[in-house]
């Protein structure tokens, strides 16, 4: 019977050292990558916004609002202040992404380096 309880012990260490082991391993790898995440590459972005997705429309307009305005980098670009801002800006983002196509760049970085050329933030005067 003792022997049955040194099996059990050395089972549920082994199973719970297991489990520790393998959960920090997997956080340290999503803290790696959460960083280079994205939700679309900036080639599916395009083809999307090609087909006039609105999912894609919207995923567009709300990287552009929520990084609008200085840049980590350095950069600064502002939304179009005009009723079909959403147009433009669909429109110069399917003009800019064949003349770039860099099919490694993530939709959020294409979509700030696009609007720092396109829509620069003006000089305060």
């Amino acid at each position: 019977m003792k022997n049955n309880n040194k099996l059990i012990r050395s089972a549920i260490t082994i199973a719970v050292g297991s489990y520790l082991l393998l959960g920090l391993s997997m956080s340290a790898r999503a803290s790696e990558t959460h960083d280079n995440y994205a939700f679309m590459s900036a080639q599916d972005l395009y083809d999307a916004l090609s087909q006039q997705s609105q999912v894609a429309l919207g995923y567009l307009l709300g990287i552009v609002d929520a990084r609008k305005g200085p840049q980590a980098t350095g950069g600064c670009f502002t939304v179009p202040w005009q009723s079909d801002a959403d147009e433009v800006i669909v429109a110069a983002y399917l003009d800019y992404w064949p003349q770039v196509a860099d099919f490694a760049m993530k939709a959020p970085d294409a979509l700030v380096k696009m609007m720092q050329e396109r829509f620069p933030c003006q000089p305060k005067n």
